[in-house]
């Protein structure tokens, strides 16, 4: 039994995911998350913080690059790669506007396939098309290549720190320091729609820092770049205090969540259902407002019906595909 409530955190953070995409996707106005970001924008925060802490103790753990990638391949890609053919053959077909023969004659059909490989296409034929956000399918999945490019900053990192055990602490400020960084001139480099990906890095990175901190202290050469990376992450850029503020309100909750173990209760039972509830949330959440469209059903209702509907799939997904593929994760060397 799990003695934290990290699991149930993912599970609260997917659900606020849930929540302020049901205000876009019915054409208003997502609500504000104590006014420093959306709650769909806590959400992935939290998310990507608490997933730098745990990544980064999977890799101390074993730092053998091909056991890693493998290990986090496991976690993410079956999941993904089941409702990416759920979406192509079961819903697509179920909504489109299309003849069936028209939509399975389409070539967008079909590029939608690279969906399973990060590269999001977003759109199927004639689907949703008469919904607030049209034709777009999953839009949450923008960030599960972000989430893939920061495993590999971590193996990169890593792959030195094991060559340079003295420096880790420093080598890690500096990767920071990099994300930090790159907030704000990455967005001066290719353009203000890719701001999200870059501070959501940094978010991560924030976390890996934070997993290392609670191992060994930094020593004073790491405590100076973590502390520069702070006071620019805090100047840098129109959002630097809301972005920092939702810093430290992640950070808080993932350090209150690693100390309190009355999650475990129920997460336990359920399973880890937060990724379930994340990529199947987009495309059931557009289906209950496409059906509900003309109904005058109360944004309540449609809400609810998203949030068990979502659950549900997310239960299957966890006990009939992820815990599964999760069997074949690889031993580390030190248990072999």
């Amino acid at each position: 039994m799990n003695k934290n409530s990290l699991d149930l955190l993912r599970l609260v953070a997917s659900t606020m995911v849930l929540f302020s995409h049901q205000f876009a996707l019915m054409g208003l106005s997502e609500p504000q998350f104590m006014g420093w970001n959306t709650w769909g924008g806590a959400g992935v925060t939290i998310f990507f913080f608490l997933s730098g802490w745990l990544v980064w103790a999977s890799w101390e753990r074993d730092p053998h690059a091909w056991r890693f990638f493998l290990r986090r391949s496991l976690r993410i890609f079956p999941g993904l790669w089941v409702v990416c053919l759920l979406s192509i053959f079961l819903l697509g077909p179920l909504v489109t506007t299309l003849s069936l023969s028209d939509y399975f004659g389409s070539a967008v059909t079909w590029r939608y396939f690279w969906t399973a490989l990060f590269l999001t296409p977003y759109v199927l034929p004639g689907v949703f098309v008469g919904n607030a956000m049209p034709g777009i399918v999953n839009g949450s999945l923008w960030t599960l290549p972000v989430e893939y490019f920061c495993y590999i900053t971590v193996a990169v990192i890593g792959a030195v720190a094991v060559f340079w055990p003295k420096g880790k602490a420093s080598l890690l400020s500096v990767g920071l320091l990099c994300a930090v960084l790159f907030t704000h001139y990455g967005v001066l480099l290719i353009g203000e729609r890719y701001s999200l990906y870059f501070e959501m890095v940094a978010m991560f990175w924030w976390g890996v820092f934070y997993g290392h901190c609670l191992k060994s202290p930094p020593n004073m050469s790491a405590r100076a770049l973590a502390m520069v990376a702070l006071v620019l992450f805090v100047a840098m850029g129109p959002r630097g205090l809301e972005r920092s503020a939702m810093l430290v309100c992640a950070a808080a909750l993932v350090h209150w969540g690693r100390q309190v173990a009355i999650g475990a209760k129920l997460t336990d039972r359920l399973g880890d259902l937060s990724y379930g509830v994340y990529i199947y949330a987009f495309p059931i959440q557009q289906l209950v407002i496409g059906w509900g469209r003309g109904r005058q059903i109360p944004f309540g209702a449609l809400l609810v019906m998203s949030l068990l509907l979502t659950w549900g799939f997310a239960y299957l997904s966890w006990h009939v595909v992820e815990a599964r593929a999760l069997r074949f994760k690889p031993m580390s060397r030190g248990n072999r």
